[in-house]
């Protein structure tokens, strides 16, 4: 369907129109993918839900997938799931056969319990509703009442043959049903005819209610919404009509009380404001989404919509602070850098400059009213997946006329500046013109047109403020230098006498220019824009690797080799800075220095890190490029070649945290049921403690720390990764276990403490040496009976008597072991058992002097 889609497209184009003057570019909502580990993993998924930890379920053609964040399993079932629903803690499914729930053993293993064991016509459930406090199950012929809590069925509510069902729905708080002869309203275990004024060739297609208004929104079919509420029914003016009559809509969902998002057939998602109608944005392949057909749909609780399709599962979030602008049409090559000027947006790629149109971009489908069907659409129930094939009505011929309709599909394209033929790397801005440079040399832009500066091709270039003139290092290792004139730019050749390489070229406060080589860099010192002296500034370490450099206040920084260096001036070198954190990744752009400490992106100025409110970027452990775009927002280059446009004004968005829980213990030769109280055998080679906060932004959002107390005063580092506490080897005693964890904002979550017992083998505790003490006291006493009669068993009541002794010495050490738990070394642990043997001593001496006492009476 996407290729035929694309091929589609491709040609039928139409309908172009293209705006000159100066707008607002929003960019397309953030998206996020998810795909399940397990290659086996079919994603046909037929509805979604999230429980109260925040654990994500889906009711798919292999059972119910779950995901935590960072997990998926596959929870087995008799059959497909065709529906999902969540009470209170509970997630209840229906499916092939019949309906049930997720269920926790007593070993921790979650597990379907089916729930329609009794139910003879309780198979094939394709439609399920959790509302007042009670869930609801439907197939084409009966609709079954659910007690959520006990899971007993409370009423059986079965419709006559030739009658079917076609779902359920849910209307301004009332359960309502779809069937054959039209909507029946659920009530007392009966169903009832509605009151819904209707004409005869209208059906509602599905509904959707608002969780914080009492408004339900309604399709129909011909594309028409409605919103109901208790005081009766609206009609939404869609501005986009075409749009869902010719995409076939098939789910909705509230966002907010002025955001619903619609799902189709074959155009994805088109998010509408309900009570005006507009369009605020289609979601579709040209945005980012993998495919056009989707499955099912569900909103979360940070106001994330997640849409099931072929390629898995991708999560919209329209109020995240990201937008992206590199799906838009017309685009080529790998991004480089990004900026806004006078109000257009432009990016510089591995193939040229473009620059963001207004442009509708349509699509003409024809509509065929003879071939459209007229009334109710047919609802055949035939095959396993019938319940899934919706109503392809568009409209009857006397709601729309035969001919060609424009659907549109994006509102703004690429457009290739002219003359710019290669590599653009910097975008700069000067004297109010816009400057580009990079492989195919340095241009001035205006609009979509360009005029050259040189066609050398350049490394880095910069405008200097103290000379007035444009410099750039070339890839021969030339300096360049171009002064503005009335009409163009002039070479000067300031410079000219350096032959080096350059790889960044920057300016401090007190007007001296620094160029960054790889070894060195150059120092330019100007006095009233004339160049007075030229001379070298080592590195302490110099390194192959390219420089970049930054001037913050009277101080001047250079980034090489993976550290940073301060500048000496009475030595005039610079030198290792170890006062900021090494970088891990760091480049400069746009007169801002960036880099990544292992944790989050940073600036050397911590004004400009609240400013910016850089955390956010933790999102993208991996960015290529950063720069200031328009009103304090960010341009962000990731290395996925995803361009993002960072909006300080969303940064406030408040964001619902998920709880931080013990998912999982992992031992290799016992089971262990997560608790706040876990006991595990000291024979156990390894145990490992699972923590999870379920979080959907992104695999580095949430960093995970842990401490052991009784193993160790400290905590570990911040990691992603820190959420397995695996204990190797543990000695014998208790211990608690404290995790904690930073979301990007620096908030601290915790578990409470996790209380965990290592238990000695049976032979090494107290209670088996004191039944051996028994057993060889026993064996002395029977010894010393046969001795008595032969001297030969004298040898062994002595043998006897010197294990009863030793094992005295290991029943007083394991009780003392049970009762104190310290930390020894092999000396340590041989003084203790000097000492126990000398405590011990007097009972040897009794033991030995009652023996030969016995052999004396006995002879």
């Amino acid at each position: 369907m996407l290729k035929s889609f694309l091929h589609s497209f491709t040609k039928t184009l139409a309908l172009v129109t293209i705006s000159t003057v100066t707008f607002a570019q929003k960019g397309n909502y953030y998206l996020s993918h998810f795909t399940a580990s397990d290659e086996r993993i079919d994603y046909l998924t037929f509805g979604m839900a999230q429980d109260a930890k925040g654990v994500m379920y889906f009711a798919n053609k292999n059972g119910v997938l779950e995901f935590d964040g960072r997990n998926w399993k596959l929870i087995g079932t008799s059959g497909p799931m065709f529906t999902i629903t969540t009470s209170g803690q509970d997630v209840f499914l229906g499916g092939l056969n019949g309906f049930g729930k997720i269920a926790i053993g007593p070993d921790n293993i979650r597990s379907y319990q089916s729930l329609s064991q009794n139910q003879s016509e309780g198979n094939n459930i394709f439609s399920s509703l959790a509302i007042n406090n009670k869930v609801y199950f439907s197939n084409s012929h009966v609709v079954y009442v659910l007690s959520p809590t006990s899971g007993a069925v409370e009423s059986v509510i079965k419709v006559k043959p030739p009658e079917e069902l076609a779902g359920l729905l849910e209307v301004t708080g009332s359960v309502y049903v779809k069937s054959t002869s039209g909507i029946l309203k659920v009530e007392d275990g009966k169903l009832i005819p509605s009151n819904f004024p209707w004409k005869d060739n209208l059906t509602i297609e599905f509904s959707a209610s608002s969780p914080t208004s009492h408004f339900t929104l309604l399709s129909v079919t011909g594309g028409r919404l409605f919103l109901a509420s208790a005081d009766g029914l609206k009609e939404i003016n869609v501005a986009d009509k075409d749009f869902l009559i010719h995409n076939i809509p098939i789910a909705a969902n509230w966002l907010t009380d002025e955001l619903v998002a619609i799902g189709t057939l074959r155009g994805g998602i088109i998010f509408i404001n309900p009570q005006t109608g507009v369009t605020q944005e289609v979601t579709n392949y040209y945005t980012g989404l993998p495919d056009n057909e989707v499955y099912s749909m569900m909103v979360d609780r940070n106001q994330g919509l997640w849409v099931a399709h072929d390629y898995g599962f991708t999560r919209v979030a329209p109020f995240l602070p990201f937008s992206s602008f590199s799906h838009y049409p017309g685009l080529d090559g790998s991004l480089l850098c990004a900026k806004t000027f006078h109000g257009e947006t432009y990016v510089g790629t591995t193939l040229g400059l473009y620059i963001l149109v207004k442009q509708d971009v349509t699509q003409e489908v024809f509509i065929n009213p003879s071939t459209s069907s007229k009334g109710k659409g047919s609802r055949k129930k035939k095959g396993l997946f019938s319940f899934l094939r919706k109503n392809t009505v568009e409209e009857s011929s006397t709601q729309k006329k035969a001919g060609k309709y424009a659907v549109k599909l994006a509102s703004y394209v690429y457009r290739r500046v002219a003359g710019i033929d290669g590599k653009v790397t910097q975008l700069i801005e000067y004297n109010n013109q816009l400057l580009a440079a990079g492989i195919f040399g340095v241009s001035t832009i205006e609009a979509a047109k360009s005029t050259p500066i040189t066609l050398v091709p350049v490394r880095s270039v910069y405008v200097s403020n103290s000379l007035g003139e444009l410099l750039a290092s070339t890839l021969e290792d030339e300096i360049k230098s171009f002064a503005p004139k009335a009409k163009g730019w002039k070479e000067t050749n300031l410079l000219d006498t350096l032959n080096d390489y350059v790889s960044y070229i920057f300016e401090d406060k007190f007007q001296n220019i620094w160029l960054c080589g790889r070894t060195d860099a150059i120092k330019v010192e100007t006095v009233d824009g004339e160049i007075i002296a030229v001379e070298r500034v080592p590195f302490s370490n110099p390194t192959i690797d390219e420089s970049v450099g930054i001037s913050y206040g009277n101080e001047v920084y250079v980034a090489t080799g993976g550290s940073f260096h301060h500048y000496n001036i009475k030595e005039n070198v610079f030198k290792k800075y170890d006062s900021l954190p090494g970088p891990k990744k760091y480049f400069a752009s746009a007169g801002y220095f960036w880099f990544n400490d292992g944790h989050r992106w940073r600036t050397v100025d911590p004004r400009k890190q609240a400013a910016f409110k850089l955390e956010w970027l933790g999102l993208f452990p991996n960015i290529r490029y950063i720069a200031p775009a328009d009103q304090g927002n960010l341009w962000v280059i990731t290395a996925n070649n995803e361009l993002y446009k960072f909006s300080n004004g969303l940064a406030q968005q408040y964001k619902n945290d998920y709880p931080l829980f013990l998912r999982e213990v992992r031992a290799q030769q016992s089971k262990i049921v997560p608790s706040h109280s876990i006991i595990v055998s000291q024979l156990e080679n390894t145990v490992d403690f699972e923590f999870i906060q379920p979080d959907f932004l992104g695999m580095r959002a949430v960093e995970y720390r842990y401490q052991v107390k009784g193993l160790s005063k400290d905590w570990t580092l911040w990691a992603s990764s820190n959420n397995i506490v695996n204990f190797s080897y543990l000695p014998t005693g208790k211990y608690k276990v404290d995790v904690q964890t930073r979301d990007l904002m620096g908030k601290i979550s915790k578990v409470e403490e996790i209380a965990l017992e290592v238990e000695p083998p049976y032979w090494r505790r107290p209670w088996f040496y004191l039944i051996e003490v028994v057993f060889f006291s026993a064996m002395v006493f029977l010894s010393m009976r046969l001795s008595a009669g032969n001297k030969k068993y004298r040898i062994i009541s002595q043998l006897l008597s010197l294990l009863t002794v030793i094992m005295v010495i290991q029943l007083v050490q394991a009780a003392v072991n049970s009762q104190l738990t310290i930390k020894t070394t092999p000396v340590i642990d041989f003084f203790i058992q000097v000492g126990m043997a000398l405590l011990v001593l007097p009972f040897e001496n009794y033991l030995r002097r009652f023996m030969s006492r016995a052999r004396k009476e006995q002879a």
